[in-house]
């Protein structure tokens, strides 16, 4: 009976090896789940068929932790923090000590994955609640409108390091608030640079130093996991030096909270152990950090610029070269832009723009979430379809996700000459843009998730009319920040102000009142229509006369079974509907019509354009190809 107790417990643990001191098992209903990867940060192994692993670590890093493997779930905790770590017991190396983990199987081939970045939670600004009623309700709508998994992420600056003192609001409190909200799916978090202990005191181990209270909270620095065929990799590309330039700090600050965007050696050390045990290169590999790999130039062509320190941008892009489509995902900037860099096809750069806007700001003084690029305060939606991603920007406001802002610049020139609030605004900032150097009857359009290879269409009533990308501040964001900001305080903070934007088109009309519509083809097929009377009035309230016409995902929702569209001869087509309702019919020309269906077979006549024709009944949209 001894050597039977003797031989089952040999069997319920692994055999250490000569100062192996790190060892645990990863189950799911019971059973190990082998080949799972295990890491400390520094060592990289595997669990063997039993779901057994040790290793030895030098305990640098304060934790274990497992990349999620394809086809299960984490353990978690407070319904969204996943449970892929836990701290070690002592630094002491002597000690041996084991940390089990639990998974569930899940079918996760299909899912969704919220995107967003820069929640700069600190207890100001209204943040509390914007960030509860705004995002934590979106991404719960989310949820509950999608028949897959969802998951998201937060890319970096979930805090605001200069207010985890005077504020009294850290990390800790930043979980126990999305606990408080009942944040709705998993969340896999990203450290950015106000993640950082700002009361460090600066030596050459501050940026190891002010991670800790990152590491001991939230989790490991940079990790990965997988769902479904796709592979996320964490990074942390902040080396935060925490300096004392000798100015004034607020509470509990020691330093001026500087850093270099950067990746550190034993980051890529890892990485490289990491990717070779990634088997299918050809499937999507996610690199998800806070600061941008690349910037674009501030001109046309808006060519990619390297922007990581230490020539970390090519050191990273050369580490992934053997995987063919490479997504990189970041934030910190507040605002949007996919960077194409020509050096590395097979790579991807989203940078994108902020959940908090413009720092919470224009929520509190206007009402309206708007970013610095005049993009929506929002996170970028990632659909997977196995090895198929696509990705579409989605706003926090109850705006329908609109992907564009058209403006009359007639009335906009018109604004900032004559308005009392922006004459005021312009005694303080002269150098300020007014726009008086834009030509008549030209139109702008934002279009904020804009790619190198979407369409851009412009139609002034029937006519077509050419379609420039320009650069310029976008007007919006100025009226919801810049203007009532200045008014309110006499000044606005320099980082909050407009930015200049690399996703702005424009058009030149022949008048000053014929309607301008606006169709955008975005990379996977999508088609985006909006449409203004002219003159558009420009002021705060200006999207809602913009939303009626967006035909957002056209093609991803099918109409209601018992309509029917087809084009049964040149120029006619047809909708049989079983009730009285109206329809929205966009034609390929870009024009728009409204009509009442009656009850059966309607015959309507489309014109002599032959294309696709876009028909909107109820939530549902189609495309007919018109004959």
């Amino acid at each position: 009976m001894k050597k039977q107790l003797l031989l089952l417990l040999t069997l319920s643990v692994p055999v250490l090896s000569f100062g192996q001191n790190v060892m645990g098992r990863i189950t799911a209903n019971g059973v190990g789940v082998p080949n799972v990867m295990v890491s400390d940060g520094e060592v990289v192994t595997q669990t063997d068929a039993d779901g057994q692993y040790s290793f030895t670590s030098t305990k640098h890093y304060p934790y274990v932790f497992y990349s999620l493997p394809r086809g299960y779930r984490p353990q978690q905790k407070n319904g969204f923090v996943p449970l892929f770590w836990q701290s070690l017991d002592s630094n002491n190396k002597e000690k041996v000590e084991r940390h089990n983990f639990m998974l569930f199987p899940s079918e996760n081939d299909n899912y969704q994955m919220i995107i967003g970045a820069d929640s700069h939670l600190a207890n100001r600004t209204g943040d509390l609640n914007q960030f509860k009623d705004g995002y934590v309700t979106r991404i719960r709508q989310e949820k509950s409108a999608s028949p897959d998994p969802v998951y998201s992420m937060i890319l970096g600056d979930l805090t605001w390091d200069n207010y985890w003192y005077s504020r009294k609001f850290n990390l800790a409190d930043f979980y126990s608030k999305c606990t408080e909200f009942s944040y709705p799916v998993i969340l896999w978090p990203v450290i950015g640079n106000h993640d950082n202990d700002g009361g460090t005191a600066p030596s050459n181990d501050t940026d190891f130093l002010s991670a800790q209270p990152w590491r001991k909270t939230v989790a490991p620095t940079f990790y990965s996991f997988n769902l479904g065929r796709v592979h996320y990799v964490v990074l942390d590309d902040i080396y935060y030096k925490n300096e004392d330039t000798g100015g004034s700090y607020n509470t509990g600050i020691v330093g001026s909270r500087n850093y270099d965007a950067l990746i550190t050696d034993d980051q890529f050390e890892w990485l490289e152990k990491d990717l070779a045990l990634v088997e299918d290169k050809d499937a999507p590999l996610v690199i998800a950090m806070h600061i941008p790999t690349w910037a674009l130039s501030s001109s046309s062509p808006y060519t990619p610029l390297a922007r990581l320190s230490n020539d970390g941008t090519n050191r990273l892009c050369k580490a992934v070269k053997q995987f063919s489509k490479v997504h990189i995902v970041t934030g910190h900037t507040h605002y949007n832009y996919v960077a194409h860099p020509k050096e590395y096809p097979n790579v991807t750069e989203h940078n994108i723009a902020a959940i908090c806007a413009t720092w919470w700001w224009t929520g509190q003084i206007t009402g309206h979430h708007v970013c610095k690029d005049g993009s929506p305060g929002g996170y970028s939606m990632w659909t997977v379809r196995g090895d198929e991603v696509s990705w579409k920007y989605h706003s926090i406001e109850d705006n329908g996700n609109m992907q564009m802002r058209i403006y009359d610049m007639n009335t906009v020139k018109d604004y900032f000459a004559n308005d009392e609030n922006a004459k005021k605004f312009f005694a303080v900032y002269p150098s300020r843009t007014t726009y008086s150097s834009v030509g008549k009857n030209v139109i702008y359009i934002n279009v904020f998730g804009y790619d190198t290879d979407w369409k851009i269409e412009v139609f002034e009533s029937k006519i077509k009319r050419s379609v420039s990308r320009v650069r310029n501040e976008d007007p919006f964001h100025t009226i919801a920040y810049d203007v009532p900001r200045t008014v309110q305080n006499g000044s606005c903070t320099a980082d909050f102000s407009t930015n200049m934007t690399s996703h702005l088109f424009q058009s030149t009309m022949t008048s000053a009142t014929l309607p301008v519509t606006v169709r955008v083809t975005d990379s996977f097929g999508r088609v985006f229509v909006q449409s203004i009377e002219r003159p558009h009035p420009f002021n705060l309230d200006m999207e809602k006369l913009q939303l009626n016409d967006d035909l957002t995902d056209v093609g991803s929702t099918e109409l209601t079974p018992k309509v029917k569209v087809y084009s049964p001869s040149l120029g006619q087509l047809c909708i049989e509907s079983p009730i009285e309702q109206p329809a929205l019919i966009v034609l390929p020309d870009g024009t728009f019509r409204r009509v009442s269906l009656q009850r059966g077979s309607n015959m309507l006549p489309a014109g002599h354009c032959p294309g696709i024709c876009i028909i909107k009944v109820g939530e549902g949209t189609k495309k007919v190809m018109l004959r």
